[in-house]
């Protein structure tokens, strides 16, 4: 349920927390990129680096990915009576390495973004795939998903809260990326 001024009211603790989370990662995401020219979105620091463009794609299609994920955590957790309900959800374990997650790593093929998409389209993009996110993520509020996992590339085997987490995680390490692109030398003007 959306509070007056869009604030989300959960009835998780622990939803809460994580979803403060990414909605704080996002919203410094769209802070760094909202008066940015297609000209500063498009520019690449090295041959072989990202633009701001490109990590905005990339974000967009690992929040996609998370979301099957998480959609596939609660399939399984449904088939096996894994869900339960829960007025109070306060002590789920949800943390993850992140000093594991944050060295560098290559993005698996079906999250590497494609460049040249404007701005306003990759802002879009975003707001899908965090309204998917959301979606998925209601679906648990209330209730508690156990002891369904899917591994995942760094990290190992991580349950539903872990890979929500995740996505906090994911575009705060990104969103770093974008803030050394903008204070690069070269970095356009306008």
């Amino acid at each position: 349920m959306l509070l007056s001024g869009g604030i989300l009211e959960w009835k998780s603790a622990v939803l809460k927390e994580i979803w403060a989370a990414t909605a704080s990662a996002r919203e410094d995401l769209y802070a760094q990129v909202q008066a940015l020219s297609e000209t500063q979105v498009a520019f690449r620091p090295a041959p072989d680096k990202w633009s701001i463009g490109e990590i905005l794609d990339h974000l967009s299609l690992a929040e996609q990915s998370i979301s099957r994920t998480l959609s596939k955590i609660l399939q399984v957790a449904a088939g096996r009576g894994l869900i339960q309900e829960a007025e109070a959800v306060e002590a789920v374990p949800h943390r993850i390495d992140l000093d594991t997650y944050n060295q560098a790593a290559t993005a698996p093929d079906s999250v590497r973004p494609s460049p040249g998409r404007s701005l306003e389209q990759l802002v879009s993009s975003l707001r899908g795939s965090r309204e998917r996110l959301l979606e998925v993520a209601r679906r648990v509020d209330g209730r508690m998903v156990t002891s369904v996992t899917i591994r995942h590339v760094q990290l190992g085997e991580l349950d539903f809260y872990q890979w929500l987490t995740l996505e906090a995680a994911h575009e705060s390490k990104h969103l770093a990326q974008v803030r050394r692109i903008k204070s690069h030398p070269d970095f356009p003007r306008a």
